[in-house]
This record gives C-alpha cells, structure tokens and sequence, in this order.
C-alpha cells in the first residue's frame, strides 16, 4: 500500500492495524488517511531516465553515466560522459576540468571515525601483505614483486555521520509491573551511525553501515556503562572480496577497544539474520549476496570477539541465558533494556500473558478451558507454561507462593529463560577490558591466554622506534591522543569530538529514516552501477543536508521538478507537472482533467548555516555554532511560553515573530522559505528532547508524532525477528 506521494509504503500487517477513522501523519506538512492508500503489487520496474552528454551528444542512462539530477537546475547544467570525461584527461592540453564534487573524504571527521580508520588502515596494509607472502611463496617471486601484484582495491574511508542523544522509553506493562522498584520511565542513549566508503574506479560506494548504541556512565541500573551492536549492513562490492571480513570485523574490534577505553562495561549483540524482504539499511541489495544464516552468524561475531579476546580489548564473553537467566535471585529489571533487542518486545508479551492468565484463574466453570486456550497462545509466541501448576503445589505445601513484592521468584525472567535457552548463543555478552575490570569478568580460556603471550612477543619485537627511541606503534595508540593528530605536514588534524557534539543528520538518525530516503528516491545497491549512483546521491544529501530528501516527477517528460513551480493534482495520486509541460498546449497529461496547484519548489541556492554542514568549519567555529543553536533553541521554547506583551528580553518579540511567520507562511519550509527552514530546524531539534506531555512550541506533538511513527516502523522489524526466532526455537522443540 503506498501514499503520501508515492514516497510512504505499508505491508498487509501493518495496513491491517491501521485506523481508518485517524489520519495518518508522515510530516509536519503532510497526512493520509486509510482510504487514500493505493494498493500495488510489488513488482514494479521502473523506466530508467536517460542523459545527453554535452560533448558526443550520446545518449546514457542517468545511473550508468553518474548524473546528479539534483544539480540541474533548470534543466541547463553541462554535462559529459565518462568517456568524454576519460578522453579529455588524456589530452595534454584538455579543457579546464570540472571541480570535482564532494566526496566521502571532505566529509567532516571525528575522534571515533578516525580512530576507526587508522585501525583499518593498518589491518588491510598487513592482510595485503600476507597475501603477498604466500603469493611470493607459492610463485617463487620476492615478496615485492607479489604485493605489486595483490589487488590493492580502493582507499577506505570511514566517515560517522550522526551522533545524536536519544531516548528509550519502557513500555507499558514492564513499568507498571516493576514501580516499586522505582524501574525508569526511559533510557538515555547516544546513537551513532558509522559509513565505510571504498574508491572503486575513482568513485566512492558506501559498502558498510554500523549503528551503535551508547547508554553512559549517567544512565540508571540496568543499562549503565553498556553498548548494544544495534545494527550492520553490507554489500558486496569491496574489492578484493576476500577483504570484507577482515575490515568488518577490524570495524567492530577496533570500536570495542574504542569504548572500553572510554570505560563502558559490557557489549551486548543480538545474532539474528534479516528475514526475506527486510532490509536493515541498505535498500534493495545484490540478488547473487547471501544471507548468512543464523549458526554462521553467530559464529562471525564469536571470531570476532575471540579476536577481541587475544588483544585483551576484551575477557568473559558469555550470553544473556547464563548471565541473568539462569540466575534465581534477580528479577527483570537487572536485565538491559536497550532499544531494538530482544528482551523489551518478549518481555512485554510475556507480562501480559501473566496478567490474562490472573484474570482468568477465578471465571469459574469456565476457567479450564480458557486457560488451554491461553497456553495455546502462548506457545505460538514462543512463550511456555513451566508444566507445574504453581498455585496446586503452593496449596499442598511444598512450597511457598511469595508475590514479586514479597521476594518471590520472577516469573517473567522464569518463562523468558525457558525461551531463550535453547537459543541462548544468539544473545552475547561480552566484559570488556576497562581500567576499573573486575578480574572474574575478565577471566579468558587458556588458550587465549598463550596468544595473548605470542602476540605480546611478536609485538615487542616487531615495533619500530622513532628518533627519541621510543617505540610506539597503532596499537600503543589511546583514545585521550586522538585530538593531538597532525598531519604530513605537521597540521594538527581538525576532529568533531562525537561525545561532546551533536552531529545531527535527519536521514541517518536512525536506520528507518534512510531507508525511506532510498526507497522513496529509488536509491538502490542490487548492482554496482546503481550502487555507485546512489552513494553520490547519498553524499551530496550528506554535503547539502538542508535540502528536500524527495523531489516530484514530470509524468508528462519524466524530469524532476527541481525549480519553479510544480503543478499537483490532490485528486490523482503522485500527479505533477513541471513549468514547461503545464504551458505547453501539446504535453501529455495522460486521464488527469483536475485543476492543478502551483506549488513553489524548494531550492538550495544557499545553505542555512544551521543545517548540520561543519566540515569547513574551525574547531572554535564548531562550538560557537553549537553554541548559539542551544541559545535559539533556548530562545524559540521562551517564546512559545511567553505571554507577556512587554517581555524583558530583547529577542523574544522577534521569535515571536518568526513562529507567527510560520503559521500563515504560504510558500513554507517546502517551498524553499529560509525564515520557515531555520525555524523547522530548531523546531526538530527541539521535539527530539522535548517530554512535556502538552508542549506550546509550535509543531512539537507533530514533530514528536511523525519520530514515533518511525520508532513503530522499526519495532514492527524487531517484533517480526523475534517472533521468527521464536517460531524456529518451537520447530526445534517439537522436532
């Protein structure tokens, strides 16, 4: 079912849920309703557009050729071909050359990404000399020769493009069940996205997506100093091949040993493979790629941790199951809640199987049968009775019913354990290697502890020494000296530290959000041609982050609307026309015979200064601009309070102003207003922090709406993996 444009998709499911009689808000601006959802079939191809190139005047597919039509304003932007282009940088004395547009390296860096990319770096530059010496070994060449012959593939780069404080709020029933042990409402959390690029015929492709969560030392008992691996995506196209694993898992060590040294506890992984159909970030990937499955999985994150292991970044790896499970004496609320796991979605329906059991213990005659019409329930969902009737035993004696008040045992941590069990192994837990460690939680099998002997060897003796004699290599390298880096030229390296600033990126906050952004644009990765498309496209929305994310299409000549006016039919569904075929007496306007609305495209002639960009910006410049954000934001919360009409502060009467403008601007943020697009940027920054349960900022409960319609997207992706673990695990049982 698809709407809003054409840019907003349902399943059946998540159709069926719906309430025809609520509308439905996707933004600030735009709402549907049930009945205005299309239903289409999911096997669409779409007609790929084509591009004249300026100088052979050959026609190219706008994907094959690398064309960016949102750089063609008023459809007059020169072009040339890649050929043209090759042909031309051949000659000795070619025309003046293009600047080349913005790549994965101009985006800004931060302590993590490049902490991250030294790592990897240095990995890759060993792994490629391994190969070498086993070529040189097996040719009988030296081991010069073979590394000329490796394939070197492309520069990695490694960019983190968001860095946001978040909010995970408890569920209904887990916080009525559990306050009285004052359990939190919400959890805290810093959420960031890493992107790793590699130059593949001179073109920058995103290969790889990491979300990490971060719960701080400030976080409340259970989730205080742990991370959680929230998700990762790849595909295929890293050159050599044989690279992919030992760059990701190089990725995730070097990130552990990261925040370890930053102090956190524990690292936390949930195991699970994307279903059939779901994406997890990268939208529409390679046919031919395999889905790993769930054992093979499991075991690439055990390599990977065993390799933590050997580099003491990290001790006792172990599982939920054995961690808090198989432990009597605590309840559920020792266990982490974290955002996208599978504790918090099991552990509610777990609770509310509990509470309609209790229910129905005192209907009378009928109680029988409806209880084995809940166990029934209840074992399609994964969950079991324990097979003894509790309250018979607690009436004969044998043993003493206590409540969850009075010290009894937890039966919710009682039919989870049953659950997860059998299936425990997904669920990792991992003590990382912090200066505050205790030794039990660092206790590693012996044979990890004769490698961490053979490598401490290998190290001392392998280490070169600079011109004071002191040896020093990466893996000496700490956290705390990241932001004295200088470059080849002796230039101290301009970092964002990510814990002290927000790096805030409306497509990127989370992996739902990109997801749409692609799906909505076409953006896809099922080939390396349109994958070398959509990561231009990717990068230029990261380098203008201010402009529209979606853009309307012709359906008289097929060009995007990107300046002027657009002409749009509310009664046809994604009906626009652009300027010149609303005009022209001979365009095909196809069945539509509605009156059309101008509606003024927005454009990005100039970039509002508080649209995230800071990769140009000084490190004094970066903080007088976060600076001045919060005093706005500040600013813009006093205003909407403020009802007197003589205020004391000179700048309210002014934001008064401007969130008036708001309400009876015509042209809007949309349509390209810079009053509307500065004021719709705190406004959103604002609604992510923003609790009150009745907020007078303009906008804030629709701002607040459309996050949570995301959150519930990606719930939706979360219940559906737990759910199929479950059905698997009963398919174990009954087999």
């Amino acid at each position: 079912y698809v709407g809003g444009n054409g840019q907003y998709f349902w399943c059946n499911q998540c159709y069926n849920e719906l309430d025809g009689n609520l509308p439905i808000e996707l933004s600030v601006e735009l709402s549907v309703k049930k009945a205005d959802l299309t239903k289409k079939k999911n096997d669409e191809s779409h007609e790929e557009s084509w591009v004249q190139c300026d100088s052979c005047e050959k026609w190219i597919h706008q994907i094959c050729g690398l064309f960016n039509t949102r750089q063609n304003k008023e459809h007059h932007s020169k072009y040339h071909c890649p050929k043209c282009l090759l042909e031309n940088r051949k000659k000795p004395k070619g025309d003046t050359q293009q600047p080349k547009p913005a790549g994965a390296q101009d985006l800004p860096r931060t302590i993590l990404s490049e902490w991250l990319e030294k790592h990897v770096k240095k990995k890759v530059d060993d792994k490629r000399r391994e190969l070498a010496e086993e070529k040189a070994a097996a040719e009988k060449i030296s081991t010069e020769e073979a590394l000329k012959m490796v394939d070197n593939g492309g520069a990695i780069t490694i960019r983190q493009v968001t860095s946001t404080d978040r909010k995970h709020e408890v569920r209904d029933l887990m916080k009525a069940r559990y306050a009285f042990k004052n359990y939190p409402d919400e959890f805290g959390f810093r959420c960031k996205c890493l992107v790793v690029f590699q130059n593949l015929d001179g073109v920058d492709v995103v290969l790889f997506a990491l979300y990490v969560y971060e719960h701080g030392e400030d976080n409340p008992a259970p989730n205080n100093r742990c991370v959680y691996i929230s998700y990762l995506d790849s595909v295929h196209f890293m050159r050599p091949r044989k690279l992919r694993t030992t760059v990701y898992h190089e990725i995730l060590i070097a990130y552990l040993d990261y925040v370890r040294q930053k102090g956190y506890v524990t690292a936390h992984i949930w195991a699970c493979p994307p279903l059939k159909g779901d994406d997890y970030i990268f939208y529409a990937k390679p046919e031919d790629q395999k889905t790993p499955r769930d054992a093979r999985l499991k075991q690439w994150y055990i390599d990977m941790l065993t390799e933590c292991q050997k580099r003491s970044i990290a001790g006792k790896v172990t599982n939920m199951y054995d961690l808090y499970f198989s432990n009597y004496k605590i309840d559920a609320t020792a266990v982490p809640y974290l955002e996208g796991d599978y504790f918090p979605g099991e552990a509610e329906n777990i609770i509310k199987d509990l509470k309609e059991g209790n229910g129905k213990k005192s209907s009378g005659a009928g109680g029988k049968k409806k209880k084995k019409q809940t166990k029934a329930k209840n074992n399609n969902r994964g969950t079991r009775a324990t097979g003894l009737d509790e309250d018979a035993l607690a009436a004969s004696g044998i043993f003493e019913h206590k409540s969850l008040e009075e010290g009894g045992r937890d039966q919710v941590m009682i039919k989870m354990g049953e659950t997860i069990q059998p299936m425990k192994e997904s669920f990792i837990v991992a003590y990382l290697n912090h200066k505050d460690a205790k030794e039990e939680d660092m206790a590693v099998p012996e044979d990890i502890v004769k490698c961490r002997e053979e490598l401490a060897a290998k190290n001392t003796s392998s280490k070169k020494r600079d011109a004071s004699g002191n040896t020093r290599d990466i893996k000496s390298l700490k956290v705390k000296d990241m932001m004295s880096l200088k470059d080849s030229n002796g230039r101290p390296i301009k970092l964002i530290d990510d814990d002290a600033e927000e790096m805030d990126c409306e497509f990127f906050n989370n992996r739902q959000a990109f997801l749409n952004l692609c799906r909505g644009n076409h953006y896809q990765f099922d080939e390396l041609r349109r994958a070398k498309h959509t990561s231009m496209m990717v990068l230029w929305h990261l380098h203008n982050r201010d402009a529209p994310k979606f853009v309307q299409q012709c359906v008289s000549c097929a060009r995007e609307i990107l300046t002027g006016n657009r002409y749009h039919c509310n009664t046809c569904p994604d009906y626009d026309l652009c300027e010149d075929c609303y005009k022209s007496p001979t365009a095909n306007r196809g069945a539509c015979t509605h009156k059309l609305q101008a509606i003024p495209v927005e454009t990005n002639n100039n970039e509002d200064p508080q649209a995230g960009n800071t990769s140009g910006l000084t490190e004094a410049q970066r903080k007088e601009r976060q600076r001045n954000l919060q005093l706005h934001i500040q600013l813009i919360e006093h205003a909407a309070r403020c009802k007197s009409p003589h205020c004391t502060s000179s700048n309210c009467a002014k934001m008064k102003s401007y969130l008036n403008h708001g309400r009876v601007c015509k042209v809007r943020a949309s349509g390209g207003c810079k009053i509307c697009k500065r004021i719709w940027t705190l406004l959103r920054i604002h609604a992510q922090k923003c609790k009150d349960t009745v907020c007078p900022v303009p906008q804030c409960m629709a701002i607040r709406e459309r996050i949570r319609q995301l959150a519930k997207q990606q719930q939706a992706m979360d219940d559906r993996r737990r759910q199929e673990m479950n059905r698997m695990r009963m398919n174990m049982h009954s087999g």
